[in-house]
């Protein structure tokens, strides 16, 4: 089959080069409107926070479990009848602890003795946030490299990412369990400023 019989085959299904470009296109333009998932996949007011990963996944957070300038955690929401939200992806949540001190005026409210919550979903592109620097106190999105300051309310300390992470503002439970105190505050994931 010879160049000339491919293309008239493509062209019998619709398919020529500018009905591909125009559809990667418009892909490309409805990307930035992400959406979340239903209300009740997202954390909510009372959910407790448990490991999301390795050995001890499923295990309840403790306040001292997280030593200041520790290692980034994933988290997981549980609701109170013992239901994991994770059926949505951006339900992901990160959490990091700083000296008290260091954060920010305007986000001691919704931290827990330096713990910020954070959703674990770049607002750039949408890909999942794994990097955590001890020295600057920066997370980041190994994607396209956007950086984050969790201890500011997750502002963009280095773009491409215009549109800070939302934080999911905690509270501290019986026996130190770290609880979630409300919704993300924002949307998680792409999308304006």
């Amino acid at each position: 089959m010879d160049r000339g019989e491919r293309r008239a085959r493509r062209l019998e299904h619709g398919l020529d080069r500018r009905s591909v470009v125009m559809g990667a296109v418009a892909c490309c333009a409805a990307g930035g409107v992400a959406w979340a998932g239903p209300e009740d996949a997202l954390p909510q007011k009372g959910d407790r926070l448990v490991l999301g990963d390795g050995a001890k996944a499923g295990q309840p957070i403790l306040l001292d479990d997280l030593p200041v300038g520790g290692d980034l955690v994933e988290a997981v929401a549980v609701d109170p009848q013992g239901v994991r939200r994770e059926s949505s992806r951006f339900a992901k949540i990160l959490l990091v602890r700083v000296a008290p001190d260091q954060v920010a005026e305007d986000q001691r409210a919704h931290a827990v003795d330096g713990v910020v919550a954070l959703s674990a979903i770049c607002t750039h592109q949408g890909c999942t946030i794994s990097g955590w620097s001890h020295d600057t106190k920066r997370l980041s999105c190994f994607c396209h490299h956007s950086e984050f300051l969790p201890a500011e309310g997750g502002r963009v300390a280095k773009g491409p990412a215009r549109k800070r992470l939302p934080v999911l503002p905690l509270a501290k439970g019986e026996g130190g369990a770290l609880m979630v105190a409300g919704g993300f505050l924002g949307k998680p994931g792409p999308g304006p400023a």
